[in-house]
């Protein structure tokens, strides 16, 4: 309706002002051509910043030349980044391996965050630098999943990287790229018929009702993502068709307490954890301290 309103205006307009209509065809050339060069250059850095990697876990690219459509998956250790190879689309989906847990950044020395090997290979895949070097437009991925395992261990590795992201990459946060993982803790076989759960409760419920096929039901817990094999990785947590991820994001009534909450949480003070878990877990009453 309001190109309808105004463009035989706007068009007389432009016959009748050369002069304005000149500049505003040079002010729309330049900025294409602009586009077009922050284009080549993204594509020249990502070319250049994959050469310079040197990485212990070494980092497995995909073969994109644009960062749009891509993603990092960040898998503990060498086992799971192998079963990560076959399973990943080579075109969009790169994998960077880390060794055991990362740093916790909070509370650490800036000179022992700028020395941490995992760090230093993680923010050179990124392509990116960390707190006020960090700059968006440099993010070699569209997205960065993380992708641990799903038991206790896998969470605390995740809330170490989630940490790790908001305290020095938060734009990334805000911008929407960081992702979550969400593989399966059982494979449930019952002849032809196959279910992957990630919880117990889950697990007996399908013990209990049955899968439908034939014979016994069988189950398997993996233990880490390298127990699983690349078609079981494929299909329940690299495959966009049937995966499922979370989005990472930011929402606060209050300014400032999401800081206050990774700060009580993530923090150098254990009795300020302890007092949120006695406040706020439903298993408090189980725990033994």
């Amino acid at each position: 309706m309001v190109e309808a309103s105004v463009r035989d205006h706007f068009d007389n307009w432009l016959a009748a002002d050369t002069k304005s209509a000149g500049a505003i065809l040079d002010f729309l050339v330049l900025r294409a051509e602009e586009r077009l060069r922050r284009r080549q250059e993204k594509e020249t850095a990502r070319k250049t910043a994959t050469k310079k990697l040197r990485l212990p876990g070494k980092l497995t690219d995909c073969t994109s030349k644009t960062r749009e459509g891509t993603e990092l998956f960040i898998v503990e250790g060498d086992s799971a980044g192998g079963s990560g190879k076959g399973a990943r689309n080579r075109v969009n989906q790169a994998l960077l391996p880390l060794k055991g847990k990362i740093l916790n950044v909070l509370g650490a020395a800036s000179g022992k965050l700028n020395t941490n090997a995992e760090i230093n290979d993680l923010c050179e895949a990124l392509g990116v630098g960390m707190g006020t070097k960090f700059n968006l437009d440099d993010l070699r991925y569209d997205k960065i999943i993380i992708m641990t395992d799903a038991d206790v261990d896998g969470a605390h590795i995740a809330a170490l990287l989630m940490t790790f992201f908001y305290t020095q990459m938060r734009p990334m946060i805000d911008a929407g790229h960081l992702y979550l993982a969400c593989p399966p803790l059982y494979r449930l076989t019952q002849g032809a018929k196959r279910v992957y759960v990630s919880d117990d409760a889950e697990k007996d419920m399908w013990l209990e009702k049955g899968l439908g096929g034939k014979g016994k039901i069988d189950l398997q817990r993996f233990k880490g993502l390298g127990e699983m094999d690349a078609k079981d990785l494929k299909e329940t947590t690299m495959d966009p068709t049937t995966r499922k991820l979370i989005r990472v994001t930011v929402q606060e009534d209050i300014a400032g307490e999401t800081s206050d909450l990774v700060e009580r949480l993530m923090g150098k003070k254990p009795e300020l954890r302890y007092q949120y878990i006695q406040e706020n877990a439903q298993f408090v009453e189980e725990l033994d301290v």
